[in-house]
C-alpha cells in the first residue's frame, strides 16, 4: 500500500484499457495522463493486441474541467478584467448624465471614455497572447503528468539513497511491472 493514496477521481483524464487487459495502477495512470503508446506497445508480457484507432484517454467528468481553471493561461483569466474594466466604461458614460451635476458630466463621461478605450485594448492584448497557448489540451495535460513523474521517481532515487544508473533503472523497472500486475521477483529470474 502506497503511503501517499491516489485518488484517480481527481485526474483530468481516465485511462480505457482495450478489452481483455488488466487496468493499471492508479499511480501508473498519474503518471501517465494522456500517454500516447508506440505501435506494438505492451506494457506487460502476455497483454492482448492493440485495437486499430484504440482510445486510450477519456475526459475524466468534471476534474477536466477543474485541471484546466486552474492552470488557465494569464491570458484567459485576464479577459474578464479588460472586459469588466470596459463595462464599467459604458456605464460611467450611460449613468453620469443622471448621477453627476453640472460640468462633472463630461469629466465622468471622459473617464468612462477612457476605460472603455483600456478595456478593449487590454481584451485585444489578451487574445492575442491567447492564440500563442498550446492548441492541444492534451498537451499541457503531458507536460503536467511528465512533471509528475519526474518528481515522484526522484523521490523514490532519494529515498534509495544512491545515483546509480543501474539502481535507477531497476526501481523504474520494479516499478512499471508492479503497476501493470508483474511480479517483479519474477521477472528477474
Amino acid at each position: 500500500m502506497s503511503p501517499h493514496p491516489v485518488d484517480p477521481s481527481t485526474f483530468p483524464l481516465r485511462f480505457d484499457p482495450p478489452e481483455g487487459w488488466r487496468t493499471p495502477d492508479p499511480r501508473w495512470t498519474e503518471l501517465h495522463q494522456g500517454f500516447l503508446p508506440p505501435t506494438g506497445w505492451k506494457p506487460y508480457h502476455d497483454a492482448p493486441d492493440i485495437p486499430e484507432g484504440w482510445t486510450w484517454w477519456v475526459e475524466n467528468g468534471t476534474s477536466w474541467f477543474t485541471f484546466f481553471r486552474h492552470r488557465a493561461p494569464a491570458p484567459t483569466r485576464a479577459l474578464g478584467n479588460w472586459f469588466s474594466l470596459a463595462a464599467l466604461g459604458l456605464f460611467s458614460i450611460i449613468v453620469s448624465p443622471f448621477a453627476l451635476p453640472g460640468a462633472w458630466v463630461f469629466a465622468g463621461g471622459a473617464l468612462g471614455g477612457i476605460f472603455i478605450i483600456l478595456g478593449i485594448r487590454g481584451v485585444i492584448g489578451a487574445y492575442r497572447k491567447n492564440s500563442e497557448s498550446p492548441a492541444d489540451p492534451y498537451d499541457l495535460v503531458r507536460a503536467w503528468s511528465d512533471e509528475r513523474r519526474d518528481a515522484y521517481f526522484a523521490r523514490k532515487f532519494e529515498q534509495l539513497g544512491t545515483s546509480s544508473p543501474e539502481d535507477r533503472d531497476r526501481l523504474v523497472h520494479d516499478a512499471y511491472l508492479r503497476w501493470w500486475g508483474e511480479n517483479p521477483e519474477d521477472a528477474k529470474s
